[in-house]
Protein backbone atom coordinates (compact mmCIF):
# COMPACT_ATOMS: atom_id res chain seq x y z
CA UNK A 1 0.00 0.00 0.00
CA UNK A 2 2.67 2.39 1.28
CA UNK A 3 4.18 1.91 -2.62
CA UNK A 4 1.20 2.96 -4.42
CA UNK A 5 0.44 5.95 -2.45
CA UNK A 6 4.72 7.14 -3.13
CA UNK A 7 3.47 6.16 -6.73
CA UNK A 8 0.45 8.15 -6.88
CA UNK A 9 1.75 11.61 -5.40
CA UNK A 10 5.20 10.65 -7.58
CA UNK A 11 2.86 10.30 -10.99
CA UNK A 12 1.04 13.76 -9.17
CA UNK A 13 4.32 15.76 -9.05
CA UNK A 14 5.78 14.63 -11.95
CA UNK A 15 2.10 15.89 -13.69
CA UNK A 16 2.86 19.29 -12.13
CA UNK A 17 5.88 20.34 -13.01
CA UNK A 18 5.08 19.17 -16.90
CA UNK A 19 1.60 21.54 -16.60
CA UNK A 20 4.50 24.64 -17.61
CA UNK A 21 5.01 23.40 -20.44
CA UNK A 22 1.08 23.05 -21.74
CA UNK A 23 0.55 26.38 -20.60
CA UNK A 24 3.55 27.69 -23.20
CA UNK A 25 1.85 26.26 -25.49
CA UNK A 26 1.31 29.04 -28.13
CA UNK A 27 2.70 31.88 -26.11
CA UNK A 28 5.21 34.04 -28.01
CA UNK A 29 9.15 33.91 -26.69
CA UNK A 30 10.48 37.11 -25.00
CA UNK A 31 12.07 38.80 -28.01
CA UNK A 32 9.21 38.19 -30.20
CA UNK A 33 6.98 39.71 -27.44
CA UNK A 34 8.72 42.63 -27.09
CA UNK A 35 8.84 43.28 -30.71
CA UNK A 36 5.21 42.84 -31.23
CA UNK A 37 4.76 45.35 -28.28
CA UNK A 38 7.24 47.71 -30.26
CA UNK A 39 5.18 47.78 -33.39
CA UNK A 40 2.28 48.14 -31.71
CA UNK A 41 3.16 50.98 -29.30
CA UNK A 42 4.17 52.59 -32.81
CA UNK A 43 0.76 52.12 -34.77
CA UNK A 44 -1.36 52.88 -31.29
CA UNK A 45 1.00 56.20 -31.88
CA UNK A 46 0.50 56.72 -35.56
CA UNK A 47 -3.46 56.37 -34.90
CA UNK A 48 -3.25 58.87 -32.16
CA UNK A 49 -2.11 61.35 -34.07
CA UNK A 50 -4.58 61.27 -37.27
CA UNK A 51 -7.11 63.63 -36.85
CA UNK A 52 -9.95 61.10 -38.84
CA UNK A 53 -10.98 58.98 -35.67
CA UNK A 54 -13.51 57.45 -37.75
CA UNK A 55 -11.40 55.46 -39.74
CA UNK A 56 -11.77 52.11 -37.86
CA UNK A 57 -11.36 49.96 -40.62
CA UNK A 58 -7.77 51.55 -41.13
CA UNK A 59 -6.93 51.22 -38.18
CA UNK A 60 -7.71 47.09 -38.08
CA UNK A 61 -6.07 47.01 -40.92
CA UNK A 62 -2.97 48.53 -39.36
CA UNK A 63 -2.69 46.03 -36.86
CA UNK A 64 -3.83 42.59 -38.85
CA UNK A 65 -0.56 43.97 -41.19
CA UNK A 66 1.55 44.03 -37.73
CA UNK A 67 0.51 40.60 -36.79
CA UNK A 68 1.21 38.80 -40.14
CA UNK A 69 4.63 40.52 -39.91
CA UNK A 70 5.01 38.85 -36.93
CA UNK A 71 3.97 35.57 -38.10
CA UNK A 72 0.94 35.42 -35.50
CA UNK A 73 -2.48 36.73 -34.74
CA UNK A 74 -4.79 38.63 -31.97
CA UNK A 75 -5.74 35.70 -30.13
CA UNK A 76 -2.22 34.42 -29.64
CA UNK A 77 -1.28 38.26 -28.78
CA UNK A 78 -3.84 37.83 -26.05
CA UNK A 79 -3.03 34.43 -24.73
CA UNK A 80 0.79 35.77 -24.54
CA UNK A 81 -0.19 38.91 -22.71
CA UNK A 82 -2.61 37.16 -20.06
CA UNK A 83 0.41 34.58 -19.65
CA UNK A 84 2.88 37.73 -19.09
CA UNK A 85 1.25 39.45 -16.89
CA UNK A 86 0.76 36.57 -14.45
CA UNK A 87 4.52 37.17 -14.46
CA UNK A 88 4.51 41.35 -13.39
CA UNK A 89 7.95 41.35 -12.98
CA UNK A 90 9.35 39.23 -15.66
CA UNK A 91 7.22 41.62 -17.46
CA UNK A 92 7.96 44.82 -16.72
CA UNK A 93 11.47 43.72 -17.47
CA UNK A 94 10.04 43.20 -20.84
CA UNK A 95 8.35 46.62 -21.03
CA UNK A 96 12.08 48.14 -19.97
CA UNK A 97 13.42 46.85 -23.28
CA UNK A 98 10.29 47.87 -25.26
CA UNK A 99 10.76 51.27 -23.64
CA UNK A 100 14.45 51.14 -24.71
CA UNK A 101 13.59 50.49 -28.12
CA UNK A 102 10.91 53.06 -28.70
CA UNK A 103 13.55 55.76 -27.10
CA UNK A 104 16.14 54.81 -29.93
CA UNK A 105 13.85 54.87 -32.59
CA UNK A 106 12.77 58.32 -31.52
CA UNK A 107 16.32 59.31 -31.01
CA UNK A 108 17.17 58.50 -34.58
CA UNK A 109 14.11 60.06 -35.89
CA UNK A 110 14.82 63.39 -33.66
CA UNK A 111 18.60 63.40 -35.48
CA UNK A 112 16.83 62.97 -39.15
CA UNK A 113 14.67 65.56 -38.53
CA UNK A 114 17.65 68.20 -36.91
CA UNK A 115 19.58 67.03 -40.01
CA UNK A 116 16.76 68.13 -42.26
CA UNK A 117 15.85 71.34 -40.55
CA UNK A 118 19.83 72.22 -40.58
CA UNK A 119 19.76 72.24 -44.41
CA UNK A 120 16.40 74.06 -44.88
CA UNK A 121 18.32 76.49 -42.42
CA UNK A 122 21.12 76.98 -44.99
CA UNK A 123 19.59 77.02 -47.93
CA UNK A 124 17.21 79.82 -46.51
CA UNK A 125 20.51 81.49 -45.46
CA UNK A 126 21.88 81.22 -48.86
CA UNK A 127 18.77 82.64 -50.89
CA UNK A 128 18.48 85.64 -48.30
CA UNK A 129 22.39 86.49 -49.17
CA UNK A 130 21.31 86.30 -52.79
CA UNK A 131 18.50 88.29 -52.24
CA UNK A 132 20.40 90.71 -50.53
CA UNK A 133 23.12 90.91 -53.16
CA UNK A 134 20.79 91.30 -55.84
CA UNK A 135 18.72 94.11 -53.54
CA UNK A 136 22.25 95.89 -53.59
CA UNK A 137 23.45 95.28 -56.89
CA UNK A 138 20.50 96.90 -58.27
CA UNK A 139 20.91 99.79 -55.44
CA UNK A 140 24.20 100.41 -57.23
CA UNK A 141 23.55 100.14 -60.44
CA UNK A 142 20.77 102.82 -60.15
CA UNK A 143 23.03 105.18 -58.44
CA UNK A 144 20.63 104.82 -55.09
CA UNK A 145 22.81 103.10 -51.95
CA UNK A 146 20.75 102.06 -49.34
CA UNK A 147 21.10 104.53 -46.13
CA UNK A 148 23.49 102.79 -43.38
CA UNK A 149 20.62 102.57 -40.59
CA UNK A 150 18.81 100.10 -43.17
CA UNK A 151 21.73 97.80 -44.09
CA UNK A 152 22.09 97.45 -40.57
CA UNK A 153 18.50 96.43 -39.80
CA UNK A 154 19.18 93.91 -42.73
CA UNK A 155 22.43 92.56 -41.25
CA UNK A 156 20.88 92.20 -37.79
CA UNK A 157 17.57 90.36 -39.06
CA UNK A 158 19.71 88.11 -40.73
CA UNK A 159 21.95 87.23 -37.70
CA UNK A 160 19.10 86.83 -35.58
CA UNK A 161 17.20 84.60 -37.84
CA UNK A 162 20.46 82.08 -38.39
CA UNK A 163 19.93 81.53 -34.51
CA UNK A 164 16.69 80.59 -35.03
CA UNK A 165 16.02 76.61 -35.86
CA UNK A 166 13.76 76.38 -38.81
CA UNK A 167 10.24 75.85 -38.68
CA UNK A 168 7.82 75.13 -41.15
CA UNK A 169 4.79 77.04 -41.85
CA UNK A 170 1.22 75.18 -41.99
CA UNK A 171 -0.32 75.59 -44.65
CA UNK A 172 -3.86 76.65 -45.13
CA UNK A 173 -5.62 73.94 -46.21
CA UNK A 174 -9.67 74.11 -47.11
CA UNK A 175 -12.12 73.00 -44.33
CA UNK A 176 -13.14 69.79 -44.70
CA UNK A 177 -9.29 68.03 -45.31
Amino acid sequence: MRKHIILFFSALLFLFACNDDIKTKGILDRQSMISLLVDIHLVDGALSNQSNMDSLYRSTGMYVYVFKQHHTDSAQFRKSVLYYTRQPDYFLKMYDDVIKVLQAKSDSMNKVVAKENEIKRKHMEAEQMKLEKARRDSAAKKGNKPPAKVLKSIDRQRRLQMNKPFIPKRQNLPKGQ
